[in-house]
This record gives C-alpha cells, sequence and structure tokens, in this order.
C-alpha cells in the first residue's frame, strides 16, 4: 500500500508541482491528552458520520504510564467527536477541524483546553455541563410534564430556556471569537434547548402508547400523519440532533404501522411509511434521512428477521441507489443473516449458581430451549410462572433442555432468587460483567436488547429460532413436541 501511494505521489507531484504527503499532512488532526489521574486507560475518540444507529468511527489509544496519550487521525470535514477515557471516567465533545492540533489537560476531572481551537473547545466543554443540566430536569420533571396543562407545560419549557442562560451572554459579548465562531457556538448552545425540547414532546408521545392512546388519530390519506413533527434544517448536520430526531420518530413510525396492521392494509410497511412522508410538504427536502432512519430503526428491532432486514434495505437502495446510508444500513445484514434458522447458533458461555463455567455447546445432541431474563425484569418473571408449568409437561423428555440465563448483574441476589423458587427445574446459568465481557453477552451475540428473549437451537447445534415463542404459548401447544420428533 504504502508503495502505491509514493507511485501515486510521484506522478501527482509531477502534473502538480506539490506533492501528496504535504496534502495529507494538512488533513491531519493531532489530539494530545495528558492526566496523571488516568494512567494506563484507554483513550477513544468516537464519531458519528451517518445515521445514529451506525457503527461510530473510533480511534483508541492508552495512557502511557505518565499519563499521557496522541490521537492521530485524517478527515477532511469538520467533526463534532465524543472522547472518552476508560469507562467514561471523563468525556467530552471536541469540535474539530481538519489539520488542527489540540492539547487537552484533564486535571481534577476538568479539562484545558491548548493549541488550535482552544477557546471553541472550552466553550464546547461548558455547553455540554449545561446540556447534561437541562438533560436532568427533563428526566425530573417529564412526568409532571405530560400531565400538565398546555400553559403549564410552556412554563416547564421556558424554565429549560433560562439554563446556561449567563453562558450564552458570555459567548456573545466575548470579542476574543469571530463573529463566525460565535455564531457557531451560539447554534451549539441553542440545538440542546431544541433537542431537549423534543424529548419533552417524544416523552409525552410514548406515554400516549403505553397508555393505549393514538398520538393522531390518523386518516386514511396519512395527510396528518406528521403534524406533530417538523425539521430545523441548520441542525441537521449535528449527531446529537440527529439522534434525538430519530427519537422523535420512533413513536411516529408506531403510531403509522398501527394503523396499517389495525386496518388489515396490504401495502408493505416501507411503502406505507413512505406514502406517509411524502404526503407531508414541509419533509420534501428529508425524504432520504428520514426512510433511512425508518430503516434503520427496523433493522435495530429485537424480532427483525434476515429477510425482512434484507427486503427493506432492498427497497431503500432501490429508492436511493447513490445514498450515503446504505452502508450504515447494509452493515447489519450480516450479523442477522448469521441468526436465521438453519445457522450455527452462538455459543455463550455462563456460570452456574456454584460458580462453575459451562457452555451451551456442552448441550449439543439435545434440543435446547434457552431463556433470557433477570429477577429484576416483571415480564421475565411472569413467563417464568409458564416455565414450571412447561418443564413439568416435557419432565420425562431427557433429549429436551431448558436453559435459564439470568443477566442480573447481582450475582448473590440471581443465587437467592433460584434457592426461593426451586419448581424452576432445568440449567440454570448468568452472564454478567463479573464474568463475562460486554461483547461475549447473550444480548449482544443475538442482537436484542429487550427481556425476556426465547431461543430454541436444535440437536445438531443450529438455530431453530432466535426468537421463539415465549413459554404461556408453548404450553397448550405442540411445537416443541413436532421439534422433539426430528
Amino acid at each position: 500500500m504504502k508503495s502505491l501511494l509514493s507511485i501515486f505521489c510521484s506522478i501527482i507531484s509531477i502534473l502538480f508541482v506539490s506533492g501528496c504527503v504535504s496534502s495529507l499532512e494538512e488533513d491531519k488532526t493531532q489530539i494530545n491528552i495528558s492526566s496523571r489521574e488516568y494512567p494506563g486507560m484507554e483513550v477513544s475518540l468516537k464519531i458519528t458520520r451517518g445515521l445514529p444507529l451506525s457503527p461510530k468511527e473510533i480511534h483508541t489509544t492508552l495512557l502511557d504510564s505518565l499519563g499521557r496519550a496522541r490521537i492521530e487521525f485524517f478527515h477532511k470535514d469538520t467533526l463534532h467527536a465524543l472522547l472518552v477515557v476508560g469507562e467514561y471516567e471523563f468525556f467530552t465533545t471536541l469540535y474539530l477541524e481538519p489539520g488542527s492540533s489540540i492539547d487537552l489537560t484533564i486535571a481534577n476531572g476538568l479539562p484545558q483546553y491548548d493549541g488550535d481551537l482552544k477557546i471553541i473547545n472550552s466553550y464546547y466543554h461548558k455547553i455540554n455541563l449545561n446540556a447534561i443540566e437541562g438533560q436532568e430536569y427533563v428526566n425530573s420533571n417529564y412526568a409532571k410534564y405530560i400531565s400538565a396543562s398546555p400553559l403549564k407545560q410552556q412554563v416547564y419549557l421556558d424554565s429549560l430556556a433560562i439554563i446556561g442562560i449567563e453562558l450564552k451572554k458570555q459567548i456573545e459579548r466575548d470579542n476574543s471569537i469571530s463573529d463566525h465562531y460565535r455564531q457557531m457556538l451560539i447554534d451549539y448552545f441553542a440545538l440542546f434547548e431544541i433537542t431537549q425540547r423534543m424529548d419533552f414532546n417524544t416523552k409525552v408521545d410514548l406515554n400516549k402508547i403505553n397508555n393505549e392512546e393514538k398520538i393522531v388519530v390518523l386518516d386514511s390519506t396519512l395527510s396528518n400523519a406528521f403534524e406533530n413533527f417538523s425539521i430545523q434544517s441548520k441542525y441537521v448536520k449535528y449527531p446529537n440532533y440527529l439522534w434525538y430526531m430519530n427519537m422523535r420518530l420512533r413513536p411516529l413510525l408506531f403510531n403509522i404501522l398501527s394503523y396499517h396492521y389495525e386496518n388489515g392494509i396490504k401495502m408493505e410497511e416501507y411503502e406505507y411509511i413512505k406514502k406517509a412522508i411524502f404526503k407531508d410538504p414541509k419533509l420534501n427536502d428529508y425524504r432520504e434521512i428520514l426512510l433511512a432512519m425508518l430503516v434503520s430503526k427496523m433493522l435495530h428491532d429485537d424480532d427483525i428477521a434476515y429477510e425482512l432486514g434484507s427486503k427493506l434495505t432492498s427497497s431503500f437502495q432501490k429508492d436511493y441507489p447513490e445514498s450515503k446510508y446504505l452502508n450504515d444500513l447494509t452493515y447489519i445484514l450480516p450479523e442477522l443473516f448469521q441468526l436465521k434458522s438453519g445457522m450455527p447458533m452462538k455459543d455463550i458461555e455462563m456460570h452456574d449458581p456454584s460458580g462453575k463455567a459451562f457452555n451451551v455447546s456442552s448441550l449439543k445432541g439435545n434440543l435446547v430451549y434457552i431463556d433470557v431474563w433477570a429477577t429484576w425484569c416483571g415480564p421475565c418473571l411472569d413467563e417464568l410462572e409458564y416455565s414450571k408449568k412447561l418443564s413439568k409437561k416435557y419432565s420425562n423428555q431427557s433429549g429436551l433442555k431448558f436453559l435459564y440465563v439470568s443477566i442480573d448483574e447481582d450475582t448473590e441476589k440471581w443465587k437467592k432468587f433460584l434457592k426461593e423458587e426451586l419448581q424452576i427445574k432445568g440449567l440454570h446459568g448468568i452472564q454478567n460483567s463479573e464474568f463475562v465481557a460486554d461483547s461475549s453477552m447473550i444480548t449482544n451475540l443475538y442482537k436484542f436488547s429487550g427481556i425476556p428473549r426465547y431461543i430454541l437451537i436444535d440437536k445438531n447445534g443450529k438455530i431453530i429460532n432466535s426468537n421463539a415463542k415465549r413459554p404461556s404459548e408453548l404450553v397448550t401447544g405442540n411445537h416443541l413436541d413436532s421439534l422433539l420428533a426430528l
């Protein structure tokens, strides 16, 4: 690769006199980190370039014994990147321009900036602290906001607007920064109030869904599907805004799809939501990103199957064959493919109540019904009542193993629960940070976040269903009998 680059540089230098290396060096950003508080810890720079749920570009290094580290990388655009030390012992958002050199010193948990953009990044950090305060305000008041009258809701929004107002005035008066950077900082400051308002509205809609209320009573034309949704174009470039926009869309998409299913509409989900988006004139300039967010959301649903994921992605690609979001959508398909029926199971290691490690692969030769649960999960405990009946029903079937995988962080609480619930017959194991890395957790290997979750593995160690029926659905049927007969 280096030889090819040198040849390419030679050709370019002949044609244009100037060499490639100097051009590349101009795009190289360097971040020097110093902190005696965190020697030996990992430092990572996380950059979101596409959709909110897409993989992040991550640059990592380690702080040496003196607490020093350097991250270097090339980019051509201005970036908003999250710098994290360790497991979020320290984090801050950095504003980066191509070719900038930034010195960051962390002392007593606080950043000090030097080098390029030091004033800008100092303000960025202060704005982020205000944003955290604003989010805490939303989290502590949203229950009251949901039940408040429109007049009272406005009082909450007005209170949100004054958080950090003195910092905003300071930015406006600071003559050491240019008008360009001043406006950029004011926009960044305003971003958080806007996103926190979006968060309030999202929580209101989610509360309606939980109470089985309609967010908007849709008509058959879907012309009013997005009447409570708007996009502020100047903020679309910010990853934070896109994240909240994605969250804001979720209850709206749920409302549209619920209408679709309840009315037995035969049009496919993608085309139906596309119809709703195209009906709203104010969304004309954002059709591509909205449809990309739709597909991304569905691809990350716990119960998505490879076939549907592939179909959704193909539909989007047909509409936008040159879309910059395609890579963000297609990266997850190979992972979904690996969870198809007939694919080899993802082997997981866990520890039994005595502390002994064992793997699912040790059960090969049996039909295995995996129940992923936790003692704090209400629906999980409800289903365990049916699990007792199910294990009793098949107590004479030696070729069927019931495996209960707890993801409790409190191992002792899990052990105590099992001692008190002796009727839960089967094999018991636990996975948590005490025993396994995040990457080896069953939730990561099988790509789900919500529990309870059920997985069926056949006698040959192949996946039957990575999102199998619940015990309450199996206890009265003969689904397991048909699988045992194979």
